[in-house]
C-alpha cells in the first residue's frame, strides 16, 4: 500500500493496527530541540557572557522565545547574582525576535537587579526589539543604550 496523505503507518508502510512482523513498531512523532518551518530548522539562542573592569555584558544572539526563555533566565539570574552592586548589560544588537516569554524574563531580571542593587541595561536593540520594548513600556523600567559602551559608561543610580 503506498503511503497517503494522512495515513499513518509503521517504518514498513503498515497500517497501525494490522499484525506486523516481529519488531515492527508504529511510527512515532519525531521529538524536535527546535521547531521546523518548511524542513529549515527555526534559529537557536546563543548567550556569550563578557567581564568589564565597569559590568558585565552579556551578548544575546538568536532570539528569545518559550523554548530559549530557561537559558536566558539562567544567564540573566547568574550575572546579576554575581555583580552585586554592579551593572548588567544585555547587548542585543544580535537579537532577532523577542517574545513574552523574553519579556517576561526581562522583568523578572529587573526586579532581581533591583533587589541585587545592580543596574541592568539594554544595549543596541534592533529597531523592531526597540519598538516591542517601547510599546510594553520595559524601556521606562529598564534603561535602553545605542552601544555596549555608552551602558557600561552610564552612571549608576540603582
Amino acid at each position: 500500500m503506498r503511503h497517503q496523505l494522512g495515513y499513518r503507518g509503521n517504518a514498513l508502510n503498515l497500517p497501525v493496527n494490522a499484525h506486523s512482523p516481529r519488531g515492527a513498531r508504529p511510527a512515532s512523532p519525531t521529538h524536535r530541540v527546535r521547531p521546523e518551518y518548511a524542513g529549515v530548522a527555526m534559529p537557536d539562542l546563543t548567550i556569550s557572557s563578557t567581564l568589564h573592569e565597569s559590568g558585565h555584558v552579556l551578548a544575546v544572539d538568536g532570539e528569545i522565545d518559550m523554548a530559549t526563555e530557561a537559558r536566558f533566565q539562567e544567564a540573566a539570574t547568574d550575572a546579576i547574582t554575581t555583580q552585586p552592586r554592579g551593572r548588567v548589560v544585555l547587548d542585543f544588537s544580535d537579537l532577532r525576535f523577542i517574545d513574552s516569554s523574553g519579556l517576561r524574563v526581562l522583568i523578572r531580571a529587573h526586579k532581581a537587579a533591583k533587589e541585587q542593587q545592580v543596574l541592568l541595561a539594554i544595549a543596541a536593540p534592533p529597531p523592531r526589539v526597540a519598538q516591542i520594548l517601547r510599546v510594553t513600556a520595559l524601556d521606562t523600567r529598564i534603561p535602553v543604550f545605542d552601544t555596549v559602551s555608552e551602558a557600561l559608561d552610564a552612571s549608576h543610580t540603582g
